[in-house]
This record gives C-alpha cells, sequence and structure tokens, in this order.
C-alpha cells in the first residue's frame, strides 16, 4: 500500500468516517500487520474504552462469519458490509464472530497473522456493531488475547473442563497483562461483574509474567 493511500485511510478512520468496499480491499492488502491493529484498536476504544467482556458458557446469539477457507479478501469483505447493512436496517446484532475454518485432513487453517488481520479489518469496517467476540476455543489463549490489540473487545468460551476450556483466574490475567479491565457478562451481553482495571505497566514488569504457551 503507498503511504498516500495509507494515509487517506488513517484519516477516515480517525474522522470516523464510514469506509467503504474498496477500503475493506486495500486493508486487506496492506502488509503492515502493527499498523492495521492501531487503527483497529482506535475504533475498538472508541467503542468500549479499555473494557473487555468475557462469557464462559455456551456462545451467545451473534452474526459470524467462516473465514480461512477458499473465500478471497474481497468476499470477506462483502460478507461484513453485508451484515453492516443488516444492522443499519434491523440494529438487533449484539456481537460479531469471525471464526476460522477447521480444514480436514493435512490442509492448513489460517495463520494466526491471517486471523489478526481479519478481525483487524472487520472492526474497522463494521463501524455500527459494538462487540467483536474472540473464541479462545477456536484460536487458542495466546492468540485469543493477540485479537484484543487488533479489535476484539469480548472473549468467549468453554469455561467447564472439556476441551478448550479456561478458567476465571486464566481470563481476568490474560485480559489483565493485554493491558484491559476485565467484565464479567452473561449470554445476553449483561454486565455481571466489573473487575478492576490493569495494572499499570511498571506494576506489571515487577511481577514475572505469564507466558502463554
Amino acid at each position: 500500500m503507498d503511504a498516500g493511500l495509507k494515509a487517506e485511510l488513517e484519516a477516515k478512520v480517525y474522522a470516523g468516517e464510514r469506509l467503504d468496499r474498496a477500503d475493506g480491499e486495500a486493508l486487506y492488502a496492506c502488509d503492515d500487520l502493527a499498523w492495521l491493529g492501531r487503527l483497529a484498536h482506535h475504533r475498538r476504544t472508541e467503542l468500549n474504552g479499555d473494557r473487555v467482556t468475557f462469557h464462559t458458557g455456551p456462545p451467545s446469539e451473534a452474526a459470524s462469519m467462516i473465514y480461512g477457507g477458499h473465500e478471497t479478501p474481497a468476499d470477506r469483505v462483502d460478507q461484513v458490509l453485508s451484515l453492516r447493512d443488516e444492522q443499519d436496517r434491523t440494529g438487533e446484532i449484539r456481537a460479531f464472530v469471525p471464526v476460522r475454518h477447521q480444514p480436514e485432513g493435512e490442509a492448513k487453517a489460517a495463520a494466526p497473522t491471517e486471523t489478526l488481520k481479519t478481525f483487524a479489518v472487520s472492526r474497522l469496517l463494521l463501524d455500527n456493531v459494538r462487540h467483536v467476540t474472540s473464541s479462545w476455543a477456536a484460536h487458542g489463549l495466546p492468540v485469543a488475547q493477540l485479537t484484543l490489540n487488533f479489535g476484539a473487545d469480548d472473549l468467549e468460551g468453554p469455561g467447564d473442563g472439556s476441551e478448550g476450556a479456561a478458567d476465571r483466574d486464566e481470563l481476568l490475567t490474560l485480559i489483565w497483562d493485554a493491558g484491559f479491565r476485565p467484565v464479567e457478562r452473561d449470554a445476553a451481553h449483561a454486565v455481571v461483574r466489573e473487575h478492576e482495571p490493569a495494572p499499570s505497566l511498571a506494576e506489571r514488569r515487577s511481577e514475572p509474567q505469564q507466558v502463554w504457551a
């Protein structure tokens, strides 16, 4: 992506302007993942501040998009924009969940970098849906934590000891270590409990940090 287009897209995001299909395709074509993450983080902060909601249990009702199969980036843009149009009409979508395609046999699933780009671009395009949800069961705790800096503001998955489960203390630590305030919610996105904000960087550096393996 040339510097002029990059500056134009950044200006639109920071001005709160709605991005169009061409903008979405340009964002997917950009290889500067850190820049995409910064833009998506700005948008999610405008909508949700420093809060990251989380829910352990059955998946909540949400719009979704499967990625990492045979679709093109343009296909993903079209699907997200279709959801955006639906939300303009109905206002009924509470959350959006990018779902990574799980291939059979020896085929590989989408790489973590593709996951982060998908979250970032989706957050930037889907400006009228408040929550973007990341499943720790689908992506694993390390990638789910990274998505919090690429547009995601909500974590969801099993917490009952089943495969891919995470307990409450793990999630609190994960969210705090990412620099956010954890907020427990129920399946309807109603707040159950607000926790303390993340410790300062100095406080975090003074304690051994969890390494998600």
